[in-house]
């Protein structure tokens, strides 16, 4: 199966940030076919540092609007990169970590293939370093 680019989105929040939002956000484009979410954990820090994490796709009891979120069977997201990225929450946050591909590349990077041509660097700039750009080009 051909694939496209796979990114990964960590994302840090208060727990009163509440699931369903995040899924509210997520579902467009994974409903359009825009993206497509691979692996998908769930982790928070405990008052006493301990740390939690739930593989979404696996997991039962989960918001309505969470568990609807169509995710692939993956565990791409292994217990290292887990800690990575649990090492940054401070006691009392949450974090959602979402490994996802880019489905519209996905079929763009075949089109390119097919022409003989080779896609030879996919880079993705972060939306603040995009509006340091724009805001230092205007300047």
């Amino acid at each position: 199966m051909e694939r496209g680019p796979v990114e990964i989105l960590f994302l840090s929040m208060s727990e009163e940030v509440g699931l369903n939002d995040l899924a509210a956000v997520l579902r467009p484009p994974v409903e359009s076919g825009v993206i497509r979410i691979i692996d998908c954990v769930l982790m928070s820090r405990d008052a006493d540092g301990s740390l939690r994490a739930v593989d979404i796709e696996e997991a039962e009891g989960l918001p309505a609007e969470l568990a609807g979120l169509q995710i692939d069977a993956n565990d791409l997201l292994s217990d290292a990169d887990i800690d990575l990225f649990a090492a940054s929450l401070a006691p009392g946050r949450a974090g959602l970590a979402v490994v996802y591909e880019q489905v519209w590349a996905r079929e763009t990077v075949s089109r390119i293939r097919s022409t003989g041509a080779e896609v030879e660097l996919f880079l993705r700039v972060p939306p603040e370093d995009v509006d340091l750009a724009f805001a230092s080009a205007a300047s």
